[in-house]
């Protein structure tokens, strides 16, 4: 099924490079000539080697599936490596990499890159590494993009220059793996670093193994690992949440008890909402399921390379230091899921969520990842932006929304009536991510 799906992809994608002929590629090679030493601007050309990507990538996450640490690696260190692969050729914007890190990305002023085939280099590059250091890396897919995007740049640019480009964008691939390496994920030897065993606090209101499998805690290490904005996990920690209380007066009590009346009067528009967010069936993950969102935007926008690199590049950030910040917040907290409350105060035993509940303790809600993105896209497109969520469209219908606003509380919604999360846990979980997007959005992409 999975090699289906590729020859599909593979081939829409041939089709739209075959599109670009004519007038158009003489157009896209008439932008490659090098003026002086003048780069050829990267706004010339359209996002489409960006949207492939992003598209086979969010695929690849679903097929594997990774984990959604692994998944926040490949897509916020891809991002990075877009953007850097074609930033020479914005004039208005510079280097990210040398402002995180002190080094330098050298580029030959004098040589004529083609930015979409640095772009396609770079991406096949940093993807096929980074997933080399996961189980059972599914590589054949990124060569077979890699190598029909190579194929459709031949009719428009010299041997020579195709080669010159796809050096220029393994380099700058190879310089952004090198720096993935020391962000806490691996040891200097090159194996994965083991989260020691989470030690639970204890006492009351505190986290413990839900039912039914009573999994230990996940992620409990993903707070310590750098992140892309230095101490962000710190500045943004979430403010304590509404005391714990197990007074049936009490706010705390009050947010249970939604919960528990929302997971039982669910009706099969909110179920659907609840599995479309889910991303259960296919194996999204959050940050997919917005980068397949996002890539519809930007396709129906028109997008060009630049703008593309840019948002892909701030997305996939801020997702990434977003939930470094939740689970620091998370762990510092050590909040009860609303399973165990439900079943062990208000005493319903046998009473469950719709799906198994997270293993990770409640507060804030990792809601966050997405908040952080449409904090981007808002920044772009306006907050009242209208669109339309087809991601799974076969199994849940369409949803569509007039703000990017909107679809995010419908996300906590859903998982309030799921009975996964507290309102208030949702709510921490927007403020948080938001506040992490507009962090990466300060961040000085753009020259002074």
């Amino acid at each position: 099924m999975m090699l289906l799906v590729l020859l599909t992809f593979i081939s829409e994608s041939c089709t739209k490079k075959d599109m670009l002929s004519g007038k158009e590629n003489a157009e896209i090679a008439g932008r490659a000539a090098n003026n002086g030493n003048a780069l050829p601007h990267t706004k010339q050309y359209p996002a489409d080697v960006a949207n492939d990507w992003f598209t086979l990538l969010t695929e690849i996450s679903r097929s594997q599936p990774y984990f959604s640490p692994q998944a926040l690696r490949l897509f916020a260190y891809s991002g990075v490596t877009l953007y850097e692969s074609v930033v020479p050729g914005m004039p208005s914007y510079q280097s990210m990499y040398t402002h995180l890190t002190g080094n330098v990305i050298t580029v030959d002023h004098k040589k004529d890159y083609f930015w979409p085939a640095t772009a396609n280099a770079a991406m096949a590059r940093i993807s096929s590494r980074i997933m080399q250091d996961y189980p059972a890396p599914n590589l054949a897919s990124v060569l077979a993009l890699e190598t029909s995007l190579n194929a459709s740049f031949e009719s428009v640019i010299t041997p020579e220059q195709l080669q010159l480009s796809n050096e220029f964008g393994q380099y700058v691939a190879d310089k952004i793996y090198e720096w993935s390496k020391t962000d806490g994920t691996f040891n200097p030897d090159g194996s994965p670093v083991l989260c020691p065993p989470y030690v639970l606090f204890g006492g009351p209101g505190n986290w413990v193994p839900t039912p039914p499998f009573y999994f230990p805690a996940a992620g409990a290490c993903q707070g310590s690992l750098r992140t892309f904005i230095p101490g962000i996990v710190n500045t943004v920690l979430a403010p304590p949440h509404p005391v714990y209380s197990t007074d049936p007066a009490s706010a705390f009590y009050q947010a249970a008890n939604e919960v528990y009346q929302s997971r039982n009067a669910i009706t099969p528009q909110e179920s659907n909402s609840f599995n479309n967010w889910r991303d259960a069936l296919p194996m999204y993950n959050p940050l997919a399921h917005m980068l397949r969102i996002s890539t519809g935007i930007f396709i129906k926008e028109n997008l060009n390379l630049e703008e593309a690199s840019v948002i892909y590049a701030k997305q996939t950030m801020a997702a990434f230091d977003a939930i470094c910040a939740t689970f620091k917040s998370k762990f510092h907290y050590s909040l009860i899921r609303p399973v165990t409350y439900i079943q062990d105060v208000m005493g319903h035993t046998t009473w469950n969520s719709l799906p198994i509940t997270p293993q990770t303790p409640s507060y804030p809600d990792e809601s966050s990842a997405t908040a952080s993105s449409i904090a981007i896209l808002e920044s772009y497109f306006g907050t009242n932006y209208a669109f339309v969520d087809d991601i799974h469209k076969s199994l849940y219908g369409e949803r569509p929304y007039s703000s990017f606003n909107e679809m995010m509380l419908d996300v906590v919604q859903s998982r309030v009536n799921g009975g996964t999360i507290f309102r208030f846990a949702g709510e921490a979980g927007i403020n948080q991510g938001r506040k992490v997007g507009t962090m990466i959005n300060q961040l000085p992409f753009k020259k002074e």
